[in-house]
């Protein structure tokens, strides 16, 4: 089960935000991922939406060779303004207390 980054009891998860488990896609990293949590920053004195993203590696025909020379190939973490992505709000959303991530190895996260 995934657990928000921000579980702390003054942060709030932004009420303009997209329900956590919405699937993007960066236009910084040309990968899919989900929404795992979010919060309010301030950029050029404007507050913005920033996002943090599980981004999955590309598993599409034809990317296998890409992945081992960008040596793409794992799950990551990123933040992301809200400018940055591009929201897949027509999916409903990925349930996030039904995921569990394992590591090579075959431990749990």
């Amino acid at each position: 089960m995934m657990k928000r980054v921000g579980d702390i009891e003054d942060e709030v998860y932004p009420e303009e935000a997209v329900p956590l488990g919405t699937y993007v896609r960066s236009s910084k990293w040309d990968n899919l991922g989900i929404i795992t949590d979010s919060f309010y920053n301030e950029v050029n004195k404007q507050q913005v939406i920033v996002y943090t993203v599980l981004y999955f590696p590309n598993t599409s025909a034809g990317s296998y060779y890409k992945n081992l020379l960008q040596m793409n190939r794992e799950m990551f973490v990123d933040n992301e303004l809200e400018f940055d992505l591009t929201f897949y709000l027509m999916v409903p959303p990925l349930d996030m207390n039904e995921i569990e991530i394992y590591t090579p190895s075959g431990e749990r996260i």
